[in-house]
């Protein structure tokens, strides 16, 4: 790896904790359509793979194949999250110093989130101005994770190759796409997935805390590697 490589983060679950209002955002569209509600946790094992599959996954299963209320709900969640994402959406304790610190080693930085690109930008635009060189969630031209398509640009926005890019993520979706992309995959054991399922998707390393990033690439400190 050059000195410094590049680091992509995903953002739910990995920098910030966005629980809180998508559970609020979430539960309050389907109360709309007269549908039942979710706790936090049920909440928690449904998000990581983008706005729409959220709602679908959040319905009866026998709803889930009416196209004309998922769209209508679709677009109810997404009214309600625009206005409701800052409500309690907070980062992880140590995020903003290990960010501080990478900056100041000159490391380039990127987000790749599966959440709606304008809600991605808004989020991190106001807990992280300026720190980011790039960030990225799906549009109608960059399909989600695991698709590839994100990941890659992230990398070529942020100049260097794969093999050189570090990705910190808290889920399946974000270790088998680093494992996709030929990235170091690396999870982070704080956000909405359990650490098993973390590792049994590829992550080469598992971090507790934020602050343990840095020296994991170091000689000798492999002491939290996940194989």
């Amino acid at each position: 790896m050059p000195s410094p490589p590049a680091a992509i983060f995903d953002l739910d679950g990995t920098l910030l904790d966005t629980l809180p209002d998508l559970h609020g955002a979430l539960n309050r569209t389907l109360a709309a359509f007269g549908m039942p509600g979710h706790t936090p946790e049920g909440c928690r094992a449904l998000v990581g793979h983008g706005i729409a599959r959220l709602v679908r996954d959040a319905l009866p299963e026998g709803r889930r194949g009416d196209g004309a209320l998922l769209d209508a709900m679709r677009a109810r969640f997404r009214e309600d999250y625009r206005e409701h994402q800052l409500d309690l959406t907070r980062p992880y304790p140590g995020i903003t110093g290990l960010l501080e610190r990478l900056r100041g080693e000159g490391w380039p930085l990127a987000v790749l989130s599966n959440k709606d690109h304008d809600n991605a930008c808004a989020v991190v635009g106001h807990f992280f101005p300026g720190v980011f060189a790039a960030t990225l969630g799906p549009t109608r031209e960059r399909p989600p994770k695991p698709d590839p398509r994100g990941a890659l640009e992230a990398a070529a926005i942020l100049g260097r190759a794969p093999v050189d890019v570090c990705y910190l993520g808290d889920s399946e979706v974000d270790m088998g796409l680093a494992v996709t992309c030929g990235f170091v995959p690396i999870g982070v054991t704080w956000g909405f997935r359990p650490a098993g399922t973390v590792r049994a998707a590829g992550a080469r390393y598992l971090i507790d805390s934020p602050g343990e990033f840095p020296g994991i690439l170091e000689e000798g400190r492999g002491r939290k590697k996940a194989t």
